[in-house]
């Protein structure tokens, strides 16, 4: 009786080759903009606009040794997970929208393996990359020169 090894993705090797693609991921949550103060009522309508989508999924930073990247999820498994989680993703999508890449979790499973005891980059996240076709070949994406830099919140105002 022999268990099926699954294969993950490490986030560095994720990139416009493999959108719309399911991906198998471990990472440590980073950041989490999760509202556990406003838990969703059950009966609430929702929609189509996408007017209440910052109530129903959360957006949350993880990272492994080689980078980061933007993971949405519903509101209702994030209210689970809290910043320094490590967290094994099953079937993960990736979406590049705006020429931008992040994760998307819908249907698939997470599961908590740890806290607190993984090493991870910041330095190079995935999600602020902004992804164009090469002039010389159309078929391939290659990443723009300028990526978006987020804010350093410890850099000295002068």
């Amino acid at each position: 009786m022999s268990r099926k090894k699954i294969l993950l993705t490490r986030i560095k090797d994720i990139g416009p080759h493999v959108a719309e693609k399911e991906i198998n991921l471990k990472a440590i949550v980073m950041e989490s903009n999760s509202k556990e103060d406003q838990p969703q009522a059950s009966g609430e309508a929702m929609t189509t606009s996408g007017s209440q989508a910052s109530s129903i999924n959360a957006t949350l930073l993880v990272g492994d040794e080689t980078g980061c990247i933007s993971l949405v999820i519903p509101q209702y498994f994030a209210q689970h997970i809290r910043v320094g989680d490590i967290i094994q993703f099953y079937q993960v999508q990736v979406v590049m929208k705006k020429s931008r890449i992040y994760l998307w979790s819908a249907s698939g499973k997470l599961e908590r393996v740890g806290e607190f005891t993984m090493l991870f980059k910041e330095a190079y996240n995935v999600s602020n990359l902004s992804w164009t076709k090469d002039v010389n070949n159309g078929d391939v994406w290659v990443p723009n020169r300028h990526p978006i830099k987020r804010a350093n919140p410890l850099a000295r105002a002068s």
